[in-house]
This record gives structure tokens, C-alpha cells and sequence, in this order.
């Protein structure tokens, strides 16, 4: 055998390795390929649900927040109409009670006057 022949015979020695090697390493790895497509697919089949439940979700709580920011400036209102309710009748009911007190002071006051007068004139006599 010439040199020639023995460096075809390693040559292919070594190819037939590397493609025994290849082939050894490509069957795990296409196993995991396929396997991560198919966990990929699962996922995509279990996530899809999810993800529109959570936008229906999130849908349902801006409505429920909005509804809550129109019921606190409803109650904002109600509270302010309320408070002018209670400065006018504080006012209606006030003014009122401060004449009655005012007039009947200067009623006492002008029956004592009179009073005293006509017990000085009783006594005068």
C-alpha cells in the first residue's frame, strides 16, 4: 500500500467518525428540538386562554374603577349640596332664634324698667 492509499483509508477513517459522532449528537438534539416545539405548542394552546381571560379581567376593573371615580364625585356633589343645606337652614333657623333672644331681653328688660318705676311711684305715695 502506497502512502497515498493510507492517507485515503485515515481519511475516511476519520470522516466515518465524525459523521458516527454527528449522527450520535444530532438524535438528542433533534429529541430536544422537537420536544421544545411541542412544549412551545402547549404553552401557546394554555397561554392564549389565559392572556384573554386577564385582558377580560382587566377590562372588567377599569370599568369597576371608573364607576367607582363617577360614585366618589357623586357623593363629592351630594356633600357639597349638603353643606349649603346646612349653612342655609343654620342661617334660617339662626337669625330667628337671635331676634326671639334679642326681643325678649329688651321685653324683660323693659318690664323691669317698668317695674322699678312703679314701685318707686308706690312708694312715693
Amino acid at each position: 500500500m502506497t502512502s497515498l492509499e493510507i492517507a485515503g483509508l485515515v481519511s475516511i477513517i476519520l470522516i466515518s467518525a465524525f459523521a458516527i459522532v454527528a449522527i450520535i449528537i444530532a438524535i438528542p438534539l433533534f429529541k430536544l428540538i422537537n420536544k421544545i416545539k411541542y412544549m412551545a405548542g402547549k404553552l401557546n394552546e394554555s397561554l392564549v386562554p389565559i392572556v384573554e381571560k386577564l385582558n377580560d379581567t382587566i377590562t372588567n376593573l377599569n370599568t369597576e374603577v371608573s364607576s367607582i371615580a363617577d360614585l366618589t364625585q357623586s357623593i363629592s356633589s351630594i356633600v357639597e349640596q349638603l353643606e349649603k343645606v346646612i349653612r342655609l337652614a343654620r342661617i334660617l333657623i339662626t337669625s330667628p332664634i337671635i331676634k326671639i333672644i334679642s326681643a325678649s331681653a329688651g321685653l324683660f328688660s323693659g318690664l323691669s324698667k317698668a317695674g322699678a318705676e312703679g314701685k318707686k311711684k308706690e312708694d312715693e305715695k
